[in-house]
């Protein structure tokens, strides 16, 4: 594997960040489904496309842009080798041949040049420790023409998935401080700065479609409470209550959840951008000045 450079994200997902998302991968890909499903649509894919998919985690947004775009191919780039491990195995069991799988850091890897019409990434570009440099090596791996397609959280007071339980669980415990800028679930929930990223990073065409959509939690209050006491932000609000006090923070999320159930499951709210942007041609990147 090439240098890493995003040392502090390459050991939470090799750690206990990555083990975590593998031992629930399966239920996570089903919640975040409508996001995958919206993502690629708005990447346009069609048969012969060759795709870059940045942060493939699991797999799950690789192989069903392999199967929309075969016969062309599409390479999945992760930090995570325990992830990358999940979307090995998910390609063989499911016989899905035009895929294939880097354990690399997308911020410095050797990309090989013009060689994907489109990058996609499902939350992948929000673990950026630069994100300006990894989008300008992701450019210099796209054809004349290439786009992005990226999905990236709004910010946390617009997603009910999150703020609706979070409440409940608030009343036992904090959210941990972070600094601003840092890599994490809401680094590019601002529309200017990842429009002005993506500029720097040569691109031009950009658009942000906010997108609210409904995510099915689980299929019941107590298995949608598991799910979001095991997802980050829920996990980061339990590690700061007292053991003790975990079953009664539970139970009030569960409470909360409750009335958000019917038949067919616990469905709340997420808000998303749909980013795209299209590889600026070499005379528009001269006179805004941007170096290799």
């Amino acid at each position: 594997m090439s240098k890493i450079v995003n040392t502090d994200q390459h050991a939470a997902w090799n750690g206990d960040s990555g083990l975590r998302w593998v031992a629930d991968a399966d239920r996570r890909d089903r919640v975040m489904a409508p996001i995958a499903d919206a993502l690629l649509a708005a990447a346009g894919l069609a048969a012969g496309v060759d795709v870059l998919d940045v942060g493939c985690g699991c797999g799950a947004t690789t192989l069903a842009a392999a199967r929309l775009v075969a016969p062309g191919g599409v390479c999945g780039i992760d930090l995570s080798e325990p992830m990358l491990a999940v979307a090995r195995a998910r390609a063989d069991r499911q016989g899905v041949g035009n895929v294939t799988f880097v354990h690399g850091d997308a911020q410095a890897h050797p990309l090989p040049g013009n060689a994907f019409d489109v990058a996609i990434s499902r939350f992948g570009t929000m673990f950026f420790a630069d994100p300006t440099m990894a989008l300008t090596n992701i450019a210099t791996a796209l054809a004349p023409g290439g786009r992005v397609s990226l999905a990236t959280w709004q910010p946390l007071g617009a997603n009910e998935w999150l703020t609706a339980p979070g409440a409940a669980l608030l009343r036992y415990g904090h959210l941990p401080e972070t600094t601003p800028g840092t890599p994490g679930m809401f680094a590019q929930s601002d529309p200017d700065t990842i429009a002005t990223t993506l500029r720097h990073a040569g691109y031009d065409d950009i658009d942000l479609e906010p997108l609210e959509v409904t995510l099915t939690l689980g299929s019941d209050p107590t298995e949608a409470t598991d799910y979001l006491a095991k997802a980050g932000p829920g996990r980061a609000v339990l590690d700061t209550i007292s053991p003790d006090q975990h079953p009664a923070a539970l139970a009030a999320v569960r409470a909360v959840l409750t009335d958000r159930a019917d038949d067919t499951g616990v469905h709340l709210g997420a808000a998303i951008w749909l980013i795209t942007a299209t590889l600026a041609a070499p005379e528009t990147l001269s006179r805004t000045g941007r170096t290799s």
